[in-house]
């Protein structure tokens, strides 16, 4: 659910639009300084993948007619889609409009440089000019929530449930609120819902886990839990979830897979070696424990948690220099 989504379903619109790249390739080669080629082509690059060279186009097109609002726009959502925010950003200053788009997308840019206060203005706006778009009133909302405005986020989605009341977003966005004001229950409550309306996503599922765990509802969780990493199997965070709840019920065997499933995803994931590393310590399997905490220290040098333990575990194998230094890197972290 990225903040610029709306604008990514525009440009996936005008992909379906474009014809076959063999074409236009012979078109622009015929026609170098008709801009409407120019970024027609920079739309089909982008659709087979071919970021920096449709990013030429697209300035090309610009650079032939530089009042071409469409080609502005196109080029600034493929940089911000390209984690390149502070570049979408400065294009979007230099071309600027007053389209809900154009808004909507400076608000994505402004959020996705960790300025989520002054994204609120644009967004603000983008949803006064396309009050039909369950998008910009989700984007609007969440960052209402993250900067602690919570009474005007929970104004935004009374009135987005009213009017989109089918929207799995636009539930979730309510459950966020719901969890940060703790009321768990209508939290879960509206994660329930936004997964019966988007089964699929499977980020859906893990959040209505969190709020499950949240309430102590272990079992609850692991049945969320679980739909989010059959859902999604290559994502480790979601492997992590599990055990950790799988741990609450007292599966330790199963815990113990879902951490080893979270690691080979991704190698260098912290608390999944922090929890391999703590199963194996109660185990007596110092070797293990001790790769496992020092992996995660490495992957993340400030972790409490595991610097406590690797000083434990290098202790218990007889590692006594090694642990003092361990415990010294713990307090250094506290």
């Amino acid at each position: 659910m990225k903040v610029w989504l709306a604008s990514m379903l525009i440009l996936a619109a005008l992909w379906a639009q474009t014809p076959p790249d063999a074409d236009l390739s012979r078109a622009v080669q015929m026609r170098p300084k008709d801009s409407r080629l120019q970024n027609a082509y920079g739309i089909a690059l982008q659709q087979q993948g071919r970021f920096e060279e449709s990013l030429a186009h697209f300035r090309t097109a610009l650079q032939l007619d530089p009042k071409y609002a469409d080609a502005a726009h196109n080029l600034a959502l493929a940089l911000l889609a390209g984690n390149r925010p502070a570049e979408a950003l400065d294009i979007l200053d230099k071309y600027p409009l007053t389209t809900a788009d154009h808004f909507a997308l400076m608000g994505s840019a402004l959020n996705a440089l960790g300025r989520t206060a002054d994204a609120i203005a644009p967004l603000r706006r983008a949803c006064e000019l396309a009050p039909g778009s369950q998008d910009y009133a989700y984007d609007f909302a969440i960052a209402l929530l993250k900067t602690e405005k919570t009474e005007d986020a929970s104004v935004v989605l009374r009135k987005a449930r009213a009017r989109f009341p089918s929207s799995a977003k636009i539930h979730a966005a309510s459950g966020v609120l719901a969890y940060h004001n703790g009321k768990n229950e209508e939290a879960a409550r509206e994660y329930e819902t936004a997964t019966k309306l988007e089964a699929g996503a499977a980020d859906l599922w893990a959040a209505l886990g969190d709020v499950y765990a949240a309430t102590d509802n272990a079992v609850k969780a692991d049945v969320a839990y679980s739909r989010a990493v059959k859902l999604a199997p290559g994502i480790a965070e979601y492997c992590v979830k599990t055990g950790r709840n799988l741990l609450k019920l007292q599966r330790s065997v199963d815990a113990e897979s879902a951490f080893r499933n979270a690691v080979e995803i991704d190698a260098n994931d912290a608390e999944a070696h922090f929890q391999l590393g703590k199963l194996a310590f109660a185990r007596g399997d110092n070797t293990s424990a001790i790769r496992h905490y020092e992996h995660a220290v490495a992957s993340q040098p400030s972790y409490n948690a595991a610097w406590y333990q690797l000083s434990l575990s290098y202790r218990r194998s007889g590692h006594e220099e090694k642990a003092r230094a361990a415990l010294e890197n713990f307090r250094k972290t506290q």
